[in-house]
C-alpha cells in the first residue's frame, strides 16, 4: 500500500513541474536554467502554477535581452 501511495504522489507531483529552459550566453558560455518547478503547484494549486509559469517566461526574456540564447526547452 505504502509503494503504490509513493508512486501515486511522485506521478502527481512531476506533472506539475513548469517546463524547464536552458538558455547560453556565447560570449562567456554561462548556462542559466529558467523554470523545471514545483514550487507554484505546492503553494497555489492551478493558479500557482499558471503563475510560476509566468515567472520562468519572464526569467527566459530577461536573459534573452542579456544576449543569452536558448539552447533546449524541455517540457515535463
Amino acid at each position: 500500500m505504502r509503494i503504490i501511495f509513493s508512486v501515486t504522489t511522485l506521478a502527481v507531483l512531476a506533472a506539475c513541474t513548469t517546463p524547464a529552459t536552458t538558455l547560453k550566453h556565447p560570449k562567456t558560455q554561462q548556462v542559466v536554467t529558467c523554470g523545471g518547478s514545483a514550487t507554484g503547484s505546492f503553494v497555489g494549486g492551478a493558479i500557482g502554477y499558471h503563475v510560476q509559469k509566468d515567472n520562468d517566461a519572464q526569467c527566459v526574456q530577461t536573459y534573452e535581452k542579456q544576449g543569452f540564447v536558448v539552447i533546449e526547452r524541455v517540457e515535463k
